[in-house]
């Protein structure tokens, strides 16, 4: 059994940030982050960096994107990761799973993932928050539905126990959901800036012909969406912030108090 862990001073939020692409990574939500005066310690795993081997010294974990398959246990750092974060959840640590970093999280926590039906969702399509989802002050403020840029091929098909879906969108059930009161996931990459996108187009061309659009096309959905979508994603990670993850307000027992 892991000790329990011994957390920063309250002044310092201590972020451990698991990346597994050197394309995504916590990206906007590490910038708001440390617009809040949050000190983030990056582990790149797929450079070889190694998982930490208890939860000293953290606040909370985002574990991001990647192009790996989550199910894939052949891959040296993912079955380490994965105790890393049901660890952390056990100890009301708070937790941020974004793309791959949901669906590790997902089977951290007992749930199940599997393949998208009808292969890669990429692009801009429509999520909607389901009405747990729309009743949380994480979400508030962010409407009911909005465009969301999507880049998977699996996604989680069955929750952890006690867990919530929190949005839904056309062809993936799970986009988002929650678990207790500090461990959120989204499938959808609210963190991906406009040349994160690009930069993906350009690394994965073929998955670009398998949904049959082109890099112009993409690019101009991305104009066109990108102004709203980044006024929602910086909402989103600062009530994330503040909400969940800023270290004075989860041991005041606020985030409790707000998930009534």
């Amino acid at each position: 059994m892991r000790s329990p862990p011994q957390r920063t001073l309250r002044g310092i939020m201590a972020v451990l940030v698991f990346e597994h692409s050197a394309l995504v990574g916590s990206l906007r939500f590490g910038k708001i982050l440390r617009d809040h005066g949050a000190r983030l310690r990056v582990v790149s795993l797929h450079e070889g960096e190694p998982v930490p081997t208890n939860l000293n010294d953290l606040d909370a974990i985002i574990t991001a994107g990647g192009p790996q398959n989550p199910d894939d246990d052949s891959i040296s750092w993912l079955e380490q990761e994965m105790d890393l974060l049901r660890s952390a959840h056990e100890a009301q640590l708070p937790i941020v799973g974004i793309c791959l970093g949901s669906q590790l999280l997902a089977r951290a926590l007992g749930g199940e993932v599997g393949k998208m039906d009808g292969g890669v969702e990429l692009g801009w399509h429509e999520v909607k928050f389901t009405p747990t989802g729309r009743e949380d002050p994480v979400h508030a403020g962010l409407g009911w539905s909005s465009m969301q840029l999507h880049w998977h091929n699996y996604y989680v098909t069955q929750l952890p126990p006690d867990a919530k879906v929190t949005a839904t969108s056309e062809r993936c059930p799970v986009q988002a959901w929650s678990a207790g009161l500090t461990t959120y996931a989204y499938q959808f990459h609210p963190e991906m800036y406009p040349e994160t996108i690009m930069a993906c187009a350009d690394d994965r061309p073929d998955q670009l012909d398998e949904v049959g659009i082109t890099r112009d096309q993409l690019k101009q959905m991305t104009d066109e969406h990108y102004p709203a979508f980044a006024r929602r994603a910086d909402r989103l990670f600062t009530q994330l912030t503040q909400l969940v993850l800023a270290p004075d307000r989860v041991t005041a027992g606020v985030v409790k108090d707000l998930h009534h």
